[in-house]
């Protein structure tokens, strides 16, 4: 019984893990997420996702404490890339991006991995 319930906590803690999309960056047939500046403090970060395995559009956007400040979309392919400097001046630790490839993952968020929120 203790087995048991040690597999379902287990479990329970990789499925909670791939729903906030942790790590900050992974790949999913195609690479996307969040991407650092230079700096962790310089509030220059990306949301991106590459191209390939034939998906046909691709969203990214830039989040900064929860609330959306910009984004960008291509299609029917190609990498979509949106840098917070267009958009504003943000702190990166509060910076989360938003990634979409259609036919390939679902729209989810990924943070900075210096995460301050």
């Amino acid at each position: 019984m203790i087995m048991l319930a040690l597999l379902c906590a287990f479990s329970f803690g990789a499925i909670v893990r791939v729903a906030t999309a942790d790590p900050s960056y992974h790949t999913n047939c195609v690479g996307h997420g969040f991407l650092e500046g230079a700096d962790y403090t310089d509030g220059s970060f990306f949301a991106r996702v590459d191209d390939g395995c034939n998906s046909g559009y691709h969203e990214c956007a830039i989040y900064s404490y929860g609330v959306w400040r910009g984004g960008t979309a291509t299609g029917p392919a190609g990498i979509c890339n949106a840098w917070s400097r267009n958009y504003g001046n943000y702190t990166e630790c509060a910076g989360s991006a938003y990634t979409y490839a259609s036919g390939l993952f679902s729209g989810h968020f990924h943070y900075a991995p210096n995460r301050c929120i």
